[in-house]
């Protein structure tokens, strides 16, 4: 996954493969392939406009920390906008869609969605407009 077009990153060192299963067994959860390949770029990054996507490091606590697994069965928060808000997709390796959430509500059913395709979120710069 190419970034060096989008502009107001900070990334971090690539993900190991080793990394990313490991965090799949802790959480008894199958990431999705497109998450995946942006952590095998950056694992983890964040933007100019507050914009956190979880890696290896942290993703398992910031998924306990929203009880994701209680509120948001069968998804998993892969980020969250630094304003009370956490992106969220659903589990499994050929999902694509990003929703987003409020933190105290955590439940999909009160979720917007971002965007249907992750990568071409990736690639707009993880800009967001919720109507």
């Amino acid at each position: 996954m190419n970034l060096s077009n989008i502009n107001g990153l900070t990334l971090m060192p690539s993900a190991s493969d080793n990394e990313i299963l490991k965090v799949e067994n802790e959480m008894n959860a199958q990431l999705p392939n497109s998450y995946k390949n942006l952590l095998k770029t950056s694992n983890g990054l964040y933007t100019e406009e507050g914009i956190l996507i979880y890696g290896t490091e942290d993703i398992i606590e910031r998924n306990e920390t929203w009880e994701t697994e209680e509120y948001a069965q069968g998804y998993i928060a892969i980020g969250d906008n630094g304003g009370g808000q956490v992106f969220l997709m659903h589990q499994g390796d050929k999902e694509k869609k990003v929703l987003i959430v409020g933190s105290g509500v955590m439940n999909p059913e009160h979720s917007d969605l971002v965007i249907s395709d992750f990568t071409q979120w990736v690639k707009n710069g993880f800009f967001y407009k919720l109507s």
